[in-house]
């Protein structure tokens, strides 16, 4: 065959990967390029045991319906190609014998029916999930060699293999997404996920509540925008940074609320393309109330501008322990932790360590 007919037929196997309307077109190119009567398609899903896609071109007057529905649950050669190896062609004949096939009821009512007397298959690849299989198929009454063209068979198959591999991964990435998001929908966090610019791409329905009531955080033309400048400025650095296409960093902030109540506890993370299913990197913005939130030693010296000592000393607090208590257990003088509590304080913007015990009382560390 000529290499524009073989360009031809590659170029119409990937458009039929991210377009299922031209499966048809590649199956039939598919066929042409290998001198078959016609060609199909079958992607078994695994969790089943039955095909979660059946698609032909060319011979075999069956449909797809009723394969998927009843046929396809009897079928042995499907079966049979599943077991082999990756890349490696097998006949009807080759698989089942002929006293088998002549009492066969899919290969009698749905094969020799559809006017297909062999099929010269294989598996172009499997997931966890899903197994892709293609099939060529020999018209019932042609008794040219089968088949008629075993270099353009050995061309096809990388090719045919890379494109199963990307098509059952597209499927795979979009279970992942669907059931991450039904997740994220039942959470009471509010999640948003959000471009490097600061643009939502979407929003839980607890971020949705959030931004309608503009408790602290809202949009501007389509960004997240804070209550108050400098707090938008940080919130946007850390989505950039987040999703930053270099090196992608997470951090977390306070973010104050309009009606008065705790600040949010709102933390900023990467998530790479394939999990988010967005075709860009982005950001995951989670805010909680304190009272939701689980925070950590580190978290807490960011959240408050505290340095690990200070943050340390200050959970301690939070716990019941004596600033004596505290100087023993980190083997400390008592006068480097009472400076310590000063900076404590002064940080926060608090005059007593009772004050810090009831802030840090609302968040779970």
């Amino acid at each position: 065959m000529a290499p524009a007919a073989f360009g031809k037929t590659i170029a119409a196997i990937y458009d039929a990967v991210l377009d299922d309307e031209r499966r048809p077109a590649a199956l039939q190119a598919v066929a042409e390029y290998a001198e078959a009567a016609g060609a199909s398609f079958i992607l078994i899903d695994k969790r089943t045991g039955y095909p979660r896609t059946a698609e032909w071109w060319g011979v075999l007057g069956g449909t797809p319906q009723d394969y998927q529905e009843y046929y396809g649950k009897i079928d042995h050669y499907c079966a049979a190609r599943q077991n082999a190896p990756i890349g490696s062609w097998v006949r009807i004949a080759d698989i089942l014998p002929e006293p088998l096939l002549s009492h066969d009821e899919w290969y009698n009512d749905f094969i020799l029916t559809g006017g297909v007397r062999d099929i010269l298959g294989s598996k172009l690849h499997e997931t966890a999930s899903h197994i892709a299989l293609i099939g060529l198929h020999l018209a019932i009454g042609d008794r040219e060699p089968f088949p008629r063209n075993p270099a353009a068979l050995t061309m096809m198959m990388d090719p045919l293999c890379k494109a199963a591999r990307l098509k059952t991964g597209l499927i795979e990435m979009g279970y992942r997404s669907a059931i991450a998001h039904e997740a994220l929908d039942r959470l009471s966090a509010g999640i948003i996920f959000a471009d490097g610019g600061g643009q939502v791409l979407r929003a839980n329905p607890s971020a949705e509540r959030i931004l309608t009531a503009g408790d602290g955080l809202s949009l501007s033309n389509g960004r997240l925008c804070a209550r108050r400048n400098f707090e938008t400025v940080k919130l946007a650095a850390l989505i950039a940074a987040a999703a930053s296409d270099a090196e992608p960093s997470a951090g977390c902030m306070l973010l104050g609320r309009t009606g008065g109540g705790a600040s949010y506890v709102v933390r900023v993370a990467p998530v790479g393309v394939a999990l988010a299913a967005f075709d860009r990197p982005v950001a995951m913005v989670s805010i909680t109330a304190p009272a939701e939130s689980r925070v950590s030693e580190r978290e807490l010296s960011e959240l408050y501008g505290l340095s690990r000592a200070e943050s340390r000393i200050a959970v301690a607090l939070a716990r019941g322990k004596r600033p004596a208590d505290i100087a023993d257990e980190f083997g400390v003088q008592i006068t480097t932790v009472r400076t310590q509590l000063s900076a404590i304080l002064q940080k926060l913007g608090m005059e007593r360590q009772s004050d810090i015990v009831r802030l840090l009382s609302a968040i779970a560390i």
